[in-house]
């Protein structure tokens, strides 16, 4: 089915926003005024393999795919308004003075298990990414979230095998997967995607959308 869409009006933020901010993390629920719009599209259409290698367990163990939107030719003012205002969130929450900015692009990571009954001590790679990470849970699953660890990230080796064995890693907190939810934190945090139960994703896909918010 072939679904035509702009991509700002269809990631249009909603109204009246209401952040929350716990000293780390800034998480706003009901993010996306258009969301059931966003599902619909996200769940009817095709993802190519992501981080592979010749030796990769993807598309054996699991699937890990990625869907970008480039939004070449944007409505420029939708565009801005967009991301100032998540830019404006983190310049007020975290007292950032310096200049940042993302591209007009969208970037969707899918996941989903091949096996059943994967152990949860196996979990995302951490690691640490560039100035300010935004995620957007779109999936209709609340299942873990995004672990924050304590510890320094290893070697990332995920484009052979996409989870890591984080039994002698310290979880500072997870921040909960929620639908429509968007969650806000510093990159140098070290981080990674956290799955409570791996058999909820062996029927159903893990949808994120991310934005990076960089240093100029």
């Amino acid at each position: 089915m072939i679904i035509p869409f702009i991509p700002e009006d269809l990631f249009e933020l909603n109204n009246n926003l209401q952040p929350q901010f716990d000293g780390k993390v800034i998480i706003i629920d009901d993010i996306f005024k258009n969301y059931k719009d966003i599902l619909h599209i996200c769940n009817n259409t095709p993802v190519e393999q992501w981080k592979s290698s010749h030796n990769s367990l993807n598309f054996v163990d699991y699937y890990d795919c990625r869907l970008t939107y480039l939004n070449p030719y944007p409505d420029n003012n939708k565009a801005k308004n967009r991301l100032n205002l998540l830019s404006s969130l983190i310049n007020s929450y975290y007292s950032n003075n310096q200049n940042i900015s993302s591209d007009y692009s969208f970037y969707f990571n899918y996941f989903k298990n091949k096996k059943h009954n994967f152990p949860n001590h196996f979990q995302f790679y951490p690691h640490i990414d560039q100035a300010f990470n935004v995620i957007f849970y779109l999936d209709k699953q609340s299942n873990g979230g995004t672990a924050i660890y304590k510890n320094p990230p290893p070697l990332n080796l995920e484009q052979n095998y996409l989870f890591y064995d984080i039994s002698k890693f310290s979880i500072d907190y997870i921040i909960p997967s929620v639908p429509n939810r968007c969650v806000i934190f510093p990159g140098n945090l070290c981080h990674g995607g956290y799955i409570e139960d791996h058999n909820i994703y062996y029927d159903d896909w893990r949808i994120n959308l991310v934005t990076f918010f960089k240093l100029e």
